[in-house]
């Protein structure tokens, strides 16, 4: 937005150089946020877990369908056996959502998909370890569910 050259800022002030410049406060509090998080290796150490295991669920169709169906089993399960209400926008179907570098939020949103998916996940990562996929895969596998 603020680019020397050809940003948004730039063009303003060539057509009005009265006009002020203040960056978003929220995108500036964004930016520290991640610096100072950056900085803590517990935290570094903890998105990459977050990331690795988005990418091997979230990138094979396989194995979003897999997760899909399992977390549609839970949810039928249950409605058989009355432990949810059924109804208008109860048991939506969740997916693992990818966060987003400009968006702090979408973190959030990826860790409450995690906990939310968590049981489904680990029978997921589960079946990358005992069933034939690529050794890399399996040994990712493998590791994800040892640090989860």
């Amino acid at each position: 937005m603020r680019g020397e050259f050809n940003g948004l800022k730039t063009l303003i002030m060539k057509e009005n150089p009265s006009a002020y410049y203040v960056h978003c406060f929220a995108h500036q509090l964004h930016l520290a946020l991640v610096v100072k998080a950056n900085n803590h290796v517990q935290v570094t150490s903890f998105f990459n877990i977050v990331t690795c295991l988005l990418n091997l669920i979230g990138t094979s169709c396989k194995r979003r369908d897999i997760l899909r169906g399992k977390h549609y089993d839970k949810i039928f399960e249950q409605l058989e056996s009355v432990k949810v209400s059924k109804g208008r926008s109860f048991n939506q179907e969740i997916t693992l959502q990818r966060p987003e570098d400009t968006h702090w939020g979408s973190h959030y949103n990826s860790l409450i998909s995690i906990i939310l998916l968590f049981e489904y996940i680990m029978d997921v990562l589960e079946i990358v370890t005992h069933v034939v996929f690529s050794s890399d895969q399996k040994g990712e596998a493998y590791s994800l569910l040892k640090s989860m």
